[in-house]
């Protein structure tokens, strides 16, 4: 197999512009540059990326470790994550957990915190310079603590004590911004449809921080009947708005805690002959691809996914150069997107 260096020789370039071309790098000619990829092409070239690895100690590559890939919003935070590597001219090497099909959503549990630290071990193993772990919600993580030999950055949840690097939304302002904007709207009282209602979910609790905090601001009040939980799912807000309706009629728009039990709040609404929109406000919290496309589209929180992942890298890339970074708690901040629901 042709070497690097005979390579620079046969295209009449030096070894670092023949790097720079494999590396990606933009200070090269446009002319050079196609005439150097026509004679890797020619030869079969291939770099030797272990003999680079031990010159450099480092491999240029990033152990992603993922909650699970079906999780809603993993494809986006992926794609943040992998565009940003790319552009560094870093690799990424993916094992997901399944955190849904196989540990049944328990990632509190004995079994799942060592399968996190096995994938660790594996990742450390192969000689990554460093590991993003991507969550599939925001629960508090606690098993990265104990390793100290690679930098770890932890996205769409916390960590305890803030030890590690974690980059998540911002869901206390974000739920603050979305009650405000119905306040704007004219609407006094709310009702609420949560999630699980338990202090271990971060997405739950802050989101209704952040609309207790609107509410009390514009001294309205927080009618703790009118607050009711869908479980995130479709059927959970079908079921928690025939609750709220059972409970009360004293209220004249619906927020949803995400944009699955807002069309379970549109399924109910049409059943029972009221129309989304027109004789109660609904609002959603994602801006996941359906929002759209309910009758009338959904206003809704998006969620900045791809942006997450992209400050993830960010941010492991500078620990892994050594550089420091102003905290280890990041929010990203929703944007409201307004349609015709509200």
């Amino acid at each position: 197999m042709i070497t690097l260096k005979e390579l620079a020789s046969k295209c009449g370039v030096s070894i670092a512009t023949v790097s720079n071309i494999l590396n990606g790098k933009s200070n090269v000619s446009k002319q050079t540059k196609e005439r150097v990829l026509k004679i890797i092409e020619e030869t079969g070239y291939r770099p030797n990326f272990m003999a680079r690895t031990l010159r450099a100690h480092k491999t240029n590559t990033v152990g992603l470790i993922i909650d699970d890939i079906g999780a809603f919003s993993s494809p986006g935070l992926i794609e943040g994550v992998l565009n940003h590597l790319e552009a560094q001219g870093y690799k990424a090497i993916i094992e997901t957990l399944r955190l849904y099909s196989k540990w049944n959503n328990s990632p509190d549990s004995t079994e799942y915190s060592n399968a996190v630290r096995a994938s660790v071990d594996e990742m450390l193993s192969i000689k990554v310079d460093g590991i993003i772990f991507i969550a599939a919600h925001a629960h508090d993580i606690e098993y990265f603590n104990e390793y100290t030999g690679v930098p770890i950055v932890i996205a769409y949840a916390y960590q305890t004590g803030n030890k590690l690097p974690t980059i998540k939304i911002d869901d206390f302002e974000s739920s603050y911004i979305m009650t405000k904007h119905l306040i704007q709207k004219g609407h006094k009282k709310i009702a609420i449809i949560g999630g699980v209602n338990s202090d271990k979910d971060k997405h739950e609790s802050d989101r209704l921080e952040g609309f207790e905090k609107a509410m009390k601001e514009s001294s309205l009040e927080v009618n703790k009947n009118l607050l009711e939980n869908g479980g995130w799912s479709r059927e959970g807000g079908y079921k928690a708005c025939e609750r709220l309706f059972k409970n009360s009629t004293d209220f004249t728009c619906i927020f949803c805690f995400n944009d699955l039990m807002a069309a379970g709040v549109y399924d109910y609404l049409y059943e029972n002959n009221k129309r989304p929109g027109k004789d109660y406000a609904v609002a959603g919290f994602d801006n996941r691809e359906m929002s759209d496309f309910l009758t009338p589209p959904l206003t809704t929180m998006e969620i900045p996914l791809e942006e997450i992942g992209r400050k993830s890298a960010e941010v492991l890339l500078k620990k892994i150069d050594g550089k420091e970074i102003d905290t280890n708690d990041i929010k990203i901040p929703c944007r409201l997107i307004e349609r015709k629901s509200v």
